[in-house]
């Protein structure tokens, strides 16, 4: 009797505070869902309910007020970045009530709010990552060629880590010709709503440039110009470490201090594309006529099952003259990726 007794009650506790949890969204066509609510994240809101497997993925723009009872990292375009839970407005239905862990309510429409994750998840549920691979292979030459692609990124609201991980390889006749690696971090440390401090570490190999290793250290300050639910834009500029190694004995290695400027645009919701481009100019204190500008291009397709396929396009340049490989190189490459 004492077993029935005790199992009821943990049903009953177990009912109660599953409830207490559940978040509502409601639609602008009237229907309601209920359940928790995982993330917003490049316009797309995640849910997940009782009556499906799968999260619910729902266009922002379709989404007219909703209740959380759940705390939430929350990201408004006018880059506030906070802590605090989210209710509907009972005296105007076009806005929304937020309220902080620190600081009085404040009031905001769905189309400011641009970022949701719930405080809830564990320190790996704050984590996206993504990897995806391609392959071409030719008969005639018996020339394959694999790219992968992999990177782990971390947003909180005081910060944002990034690494990065790029690989290609040309084999002919089951021996490696040439190679391009490139791999790195970044961190962003923000404040004063828009401007965040930079800290960024990047390793270059290319055989095309005769490059054994180029290491470059950034520090410098960077703003949010755009940030919204269908795109944004951020800008920085600061000071560089750059420490060369070449290949080729006739070219000169050594180190450099830059400075550099660099702009990153992302659009999404575009059809299920996503397109993201960073630009980077980098000139030597010592030497004004030398420049480098690196320019990477991303297109993405959202497949089922967070699978995509996608494009890219990476353009390496350097005004060196004293060295023996070529001043520019480039990647075209397509692949297949999952991101989670």
């Amino acid at each position: 009797m004492k077993r029935s007794t005790l199992f009821v009650l943990f049903i009953l506790s177990s009912f109660v505070s599953f409830s207490q949890n559940q978040d509502t969204v409601y639609m602008y066509n009237n229907q309601v869902l209920i359940g928790e609510i995982k993330e917003l994240e490049n316009g797309v809101l995640k849910i997940e309910t009782e009556y499906s497997e799968d999260d619910f993925s729902v266009d922002w723009d379709d989404v007219k007020s909703l209740k959380t009872n759940t705390s939430f990292i929350i990201m408004l375009s006018h880059n506030y970045r906070f802590t605090g839970t989210i209710s509907p407005d009972p005296n105007n239905s076009d806005y929304l009530v937020l309220y902080p862990q620190e600081g009085s309510k404040m009031f905001a429409k769905t189309v400011e709010i641009v970022y949701l994750k719930s405080l809830e998840d564990a320190f790996l549920d704050r984590i996206s990552a993504n990897i995806d691979a391609g392959l071409s292979i030719t008969k005639a030459s018996d020339t394959k060629q694999l790219n992968v692609s992999g990177g782990i990124s971390y947003l909180d609201t005081k910060l944002q880590a990034d690494i990065y991980v790029n690989t290609l390889s040309n084999v002919v006749q089951d021996t490696i010709i040439t190679e391009r690696d490139n791999y790195g971090s970044s961190l962003k440390v923000f404040f004063a709503r828009k401007w965040y401090i930079l800290g960024a570490a990047d390793f270059l190999k290319s055989d095309e440039q005769n490059l054994d290793i180029r290491t470059t250290i950034q520090t410098g300050i960077g703003r949010d110009i755009i940030r919204n639910n269908k795109m944004y834009l951020v800008a920085a500029t600061g000071i560089a470490l750059n420490a060369e190694k070449y290949s080729h004995e006739d070219d000169a290695s050594g180190e450099s201090i830059e400075t550099f400027g660099e702009i990153e645009f992302k659009a999404f919701g575009i059809q299920d594309f996503t397109l993201s481009s960073k630009v980077q100019y980098f000139t030597i204190l010592a030497n004004r006529n030398r420049q480098r500008i690196n320019v990477v291009f991303d297109i993405k397709y959202d497949l089922p099952l967070d699978f995509y396929i996608g494009g890219n396009i990476t353009y390496n340049l350097d005004s060196n003259d004293e060295t023996t490989g070529s001043p520019s190189d480039y990647v075209i490459k397509s692949s297949v990726g999952w991101k989670f």
